[in-house]
C-alpha cells in the first residue's frame, strides 16, 4: 500500500551518504544515530522520554513487560488490530479482554470499556486503526476512575494529532512501528516507545538489552531482569532522522488524498471512517465499507493490486485463539471485518491515480 520505491528515490541521495558514513564509523549498534533519534522524537511528540526497539511487535510486548503483568491480569483491547496486539498480551501471560468496537470510527468503543472492567483489569490497550485516533479523553477518564494503565497502539497513527497534541503522549505508554510502509519508516524492522514516566522508561532500556543497566564497554556487564535482544540498528536510526523531518509533510499529503476519495467516493453505498472532530488522522491507508465485499474487492483487485484487505480473520477468530472461552460479543467488529477495503493513500499518490481507482470502484458498485 505504499511505493517504497518513490519513497527512496525521494531522498535517494540523503540516504545512500548517510549509510556509506554509518558503515564507515563501524558503529552498527545502537550509538549516535539511536540516541539522536529517540532525542528528536520524544521532542516530536512532547514526550519526555523514547526508546527505540527493534518492531512495533516487540514495542507492544516490551511495553507490557514493563508493567509487570502476570498470568491473572486482564488487559483490554479490540480485535479488529494486527493480531501482533493481541499476540503481546498472551506472550506477557496476561488474559485478553476484547471489546467492541465503535462502528463509524472503527476503534474501541469507549462505552463498553467500563462492562469489562473487573478487579483482575490491569490496562487498556486502544488501537489508532489505520491512523484514526480514538477518544482519549474518555479512556483517560476510564483509566483514571478504575486506577488502570494505557498502552497505546499506534503503530499506524505516527503523526496523528488529538486536540492539536501530537499521539505518543497520553497514556502511560505508546508504540508505534517503522516498519517499511508505516507512515514513518525506514529500511527494515523497528519500534519506537514513548512514556513520561522514569521508572517505565529505565526498565523499557533494560528489556531491550538483555536486561542490562549500560552498554557493555571495557568490562562485561551484569544483567538484571530477563530481557531480549531487541534493538535498533543504527542504520535504521539514521534512515529514520532523515524522515522524520518530512513527516508532518507526509501526514498532511495523506490528509489531502483522503479529502480527494471523499468527494470522488460520495455514495450511499460507501461508508467512509469517522475521524473525531478534535483529531487529526494520519490514513496509513483509507478504509472503506461496502456490502458483498469480497466480490467487490476481487474486481477492484483485477484493475489495482494495490488495494488490500483489513486485518482478517479479526483476533478473536484467528486460529490461535478460536477456543478460547468467556469472549465478549463483538457484533460490530465482526461487521465490519466483513465489509472493509483498504485503499492506498500514501504520500506518492497523485491525484489522476486516486481519481481512476475512485472512478473504478464506483463503476464496480454501482
Amino acid at each position: 500500500m505504499y511505493d517504497l520505491k518513490k519513497h527512496y528515490l525521494a531522498d535517494e541521495k540523503i540516504i545512500l551518504n548517510k549509510i556509506s558514513s554509518v558503515l564507515k564509523k563501524g558503529v552498527l549498534e545502537m550509538g549516535e544515530e539511536v540516541e539522536k533519534f529517540e532525542d528528536n522524537f520524544k521532542k516530536y511528540c512532547n514526550a519526555k522520554y523514547c526508546v527505540t526497539v527493534s518492531s512495533g511487535s516487540m514495542a507492544l510486548l516490551l511495553s507490557l513487560k514493563s508493567l509487570g503483568l502476570n498470568k491473572n491480569d486482564e488487559v483490554i483491547t479490540v480485535a479488529n488490530s494486527d493480531i501482533p496486539t493481541s499476540h503481546a498480551i498472551s506472550l506477557v501471560g496476561a488474559k485478553i479482554k476484547w471489546v467492541d468496537v465503535n462502528e463509524d470510527t472503527l476503534n474501541i468503543d469507549e462505552e463498553k470499556i467500563e462492562q469489562s472492567i473487573n478487579r483482575k483489569t490491569k490496562a487498556i490497550l486502544p488501537v489508532h486503526l489505520f491512523g484514526n485516533p480514538c477518544n482519549m479523553s474518555k479512556i483517560l477518564s476510564i483509566a483514571r476512575k478504575y486506577k488502570l494503565k494505557i498502552i497505546e497502539d499506534a503503530c499506524l497513527a505516527t503523526g496523528a494529532e488529538y486536540k492539536n497534541k501530537k499521539i505518543g503522549s497520553f497514556g502511560d505508554l505508546t508504540v508505534f512501528s517503522t516498519n517499511p510502509g508505516k507512515i514513518l519508516d525506514g529500511i527494515g524492522p523497528g519500534g519506537i516507545i514513548t512514556t513520561n514516566k522514569k521508572n517505565l522508561y529505565d526498565k523499557l532500556k533494560q528489556l531491550r538489552d538483555y536486561g542490562r543497566k549500560k552498554r557493555p564497554g571495557k568490562w562485561p556487564v551484569k544483567s538484571y531482569l530477563v530481557g531480549y535482544n531487541s534493538k535498533l540498528s543504527t542504520i535504521n536510526a539514521a534512515i529514520l532522522n532523515i524522515r522524520l523531518k518530512h513527516l508532518d509533510e507526509y501526514v498532511i499529503r495523506r490528509n489531502y488524498n483522503a479529502g480527494l476519495y471523499k468527494n470522488l467516493l460520495n455514495s450511499d453505498k460507501i461508508k467512509i471512517q469517522k475521524i473525531l472532530p478534535n483529531a487529526k488522522s494520519a490514513w496509513r491507508n483509507f478504509p472503506i465499507r461496502v456490502k458483498n465485499r469480497n466480490i467487490i474487492y476481487n474486481k477492484i483487485y483485477s484493475k489495482n493490486s494495490n488495494v488490500k484487505l483489513n486485518y482478517l480473520p479479526p483476533n478473536h477468530k484467528d486460529n490461535c485463539y478460536v477456543n478460547l472461552r468467556g469472549v465478549n460479543n463483538l457484533k460490530i467488529t465482526e461487521k465490519i471485518s466483513s465489509e472493509i477495503i483498504n485503499l492506498p493513500c500514501h504520500p506518492y499518490m497523485d491525484e489522476s491515480e486516486i481519481t481512476k481507482l475512485s472512478k473504478d470502484l464506483l463503476k464496480i458498485i454501482n
